[in-house]
């Protein structure tokens, strides 16, 4: 049987939805040993949102565009002798990473599951599952086979207090993939629908410094007074934003996954993206999916024409959806 760790490393690069997804695995991890130091290497964008998080006692960030500061990387993995490395992430670099700490359990995913043969640099998995579920699931499988106690997914997500008025609905209008994104025209019948039932003051637009274009095109052909949030918010001030919300509306991004972390009901519009993997955890029923022949296709781009997949998405329903969420 295997000693119990003094010193891990979790390895997980990816963005916003990503790690919030690993927080559960994470929170357990940290409550089977809590004696133990525990390192987790993480990219710039997503350390803002988790710095500090109580279960972590050093957060590494690493930006693999800068291969300046690799070579101080690796040194400092060397010199942190983990017993233990997870890598979360099952992707070449990660697996590099990994194997670059020299820690003698070296944990990844199943052979199966690995990216760009990351399996090669691990020297443990976690068994292979045929239906793996959604990403929190997956990485809960880790905390199994290690044989950690059981508890219920809690993930401590950091956040700022919204210190003005609470929202009742806060829309997410973007996405980091062009084929996850639903149309503007669909956003601004959903807002004037929503304008109907509460004071358009009380309907928030959230997304990043990318989505202003969207936002703007919204706000136009939207009601009048909408709160406009999109590329003004930190992360922790977004997370604010979404747990002083009545429902949050979006799609398949980081802040869904946020709204679920947060206790946040929600109504999750998904297309390209696969509920069963991406979906938000727990909350099959929260998914609006009008699956079309192509779909899940998982795709960045989508390259059929009209984008059957989002655009029959229609507002109506989600409004239905909303308004169930207040009934319940």
């Amino acid at each position: 049987m295997p000693v119990e760790p003094r010193s891990i490393c979790i390895v997980k690069l990816g963005a916003i939805g990503d790690v919030v997804n690993s927080l559960p695995f994470v929170c357990r991890l940290r409550s089977a040993y809590p004696e133990a130091r525990i390192t987790w290497l993480i990219a710039p964008l997503a350390l803002e949102l988790v710095r500090g998080h109580d279960a972590v006692d050093e957060f590494i960030a690493v930006d693999v565009k800068r291969k300046s500061s690799l070579p101080g990387i690796a040194r400092r993995l060397r010199n942190g002798k983990f017993d233990l490395v997870i890598d979360l992430q099952r992707i070449l670099k990660s697996a590099l990473l990994t194997r670059v700490t020299g820690a003698p359990r070296r944990l990844g995913f199943d052979r199966a599951r690995c990216k760009e043969l990351s399996w090669l640099f691990t020297n443990e998995r976690i068994p292979p599952r045929r239906d793996p579920g959604v990403t929190v699931e997956q990485y809960l499988e880790f905390a199994d086979h290690l044989g950690l106690p059981p508890q219920e997914p809690e993930w401590r997500l950091p956040r700022d207090d919204w210190d003005a008025s609470p929202p009742q609905a806060c829309l997410n209008i973007g996405a980091s993939k062009p084929a996850n994104q639903w149309p503007v025209e669909r956003w601004s019948e959903l807002a004037h629908g929503l304008a109907r039932e509460v004071a358009p003051e009380r309907i928030a637009l959230s997304g990043g410094p990318g989505d202003r274009h969207l936002a703007q095109a919204i706000l136009r052909a939207g009601p009048v007074g909408m709160l406009d949030t999109v590329g003004k918010l930190s992360l922790r001030e977004s997370a604010g934003l979404i747990a002083a919300s009545s429902v949050f509306i979006g799609g398949d991004t980081g802040p869904m996954h946020m709204a679920v972390a947060l206790g946040t009901p929600l109504v999750a519009l998904f297309g390209a993206a696969d509920p069963g993997r991406t979906g938000p955890y727990r909350l099959p029923q929260s998914v609006i999916y009008e699956p079309a022949p192509c779909s899940p296709c998982r795709r960045r781009t989508c390259n059929v024409p009209g984008h059957p997949c989002m655009t029959e998405i229609s507002a109506a329903r989600i409004l239905q959806a909303v308004r169930a969420l207040a009934v319940s």
